[in-house]
């Protein structure tokens, strides 16, 4: 998982897909909501560390024997297949033996292989319901995310103490320092590869002087 996390280039993908406008996404947490650590640790693109991990993958029988993996996205989503064209390229250039095939799936298709499990890598997203950071961190991390990717007990019961004191908290800086921490351990168990959020802009009429922003809209709503 490191090691995918390390075969990335976050700055590719920003630029060729976003045209630069976009920022990395540290941890499962988008920036601008309570908890979210600028500081925090996170993954770049470095082809020796992805070397590295891969070395002890198995026991150092991954590196010597190489792989084989599908990478699904859902047809005509160019994003999509442009991040998975990106882990192509990168594991190709450290191996010749770390092969990705990239499979396109009608969405129907690919829906269900995501919800049965059934999938060794997808690429997906998550618009959120409430403008809040527990409705990022439950279902990456506990619900419906956790689910589809058949997280470890174990993984999930270490999560769960932070998204609870998270939600609980009574106050903001007790809510920002449990999901502080929740960033953390995400970045050391590195259960998927945190992507970017398009950061892109908005033309208003001169007359226009003021409006509210909402950010769970994609335009100013009147």
């Amino acid at each position: 998982r490191k090691a995918f996390n390390y075969c990335f280039d976050h700055e590719t993908f920003i630029n060729e897909v976003y045209q630069g406008e976009a920022v990395q996404n540290i941890g499962p947490i988008n920036q601008g909501l309570l908890g979210y650590n600028p500081d925090g640790p996170f993954y770049s693109y470095d082809p020796e560390m992805c070397a590295s991990e891969m070395e002890q993958a198995w026991g150092g029988a991954v590196a010597e024997n190489g792989f084989r993996m599908q990478v699904a996205f859902n047809t005509g989503n160019t994003t999509r297949q442009t991040i998975a064209a990106i882990l192509q390229a990168n594991y190709a250039d450290i191996d010749s033996k770390y092969t990705i095939e990239i499979i396109g799936l009608p969405w129907p298709s690919f829906l269900a292989a995501i919800r049965a499990s059934r999938l060794p890598l997808y690429i997906s997203g998550w618009g959120e319901d409430i403008h809040d950071p527990h409705n990022w961190a439950q279902p990456f991390l506990l619900g419906t995310y956790a689910a589809r990717q058949k997280l470890p007990q174990e993984w999930i019961d270490e999560f769960q103490v932070y998204v609870d004191a998270g939600v609980a908290g009574q106050t903001d800086d007790e809510r920002a320092a449990a999901y502080e921490q929740l960033q953390i351990l995400d970045y050391e168990k590195a259960p998927a590869i945190r992507l970017a959020v398009a950061t892109g802009r908005t033309y208003l009429h001169r007359w226009v002087i003021d409006y509210t922003i909402n950010p769970m809209l994609r335009q100013p709503f009147y």
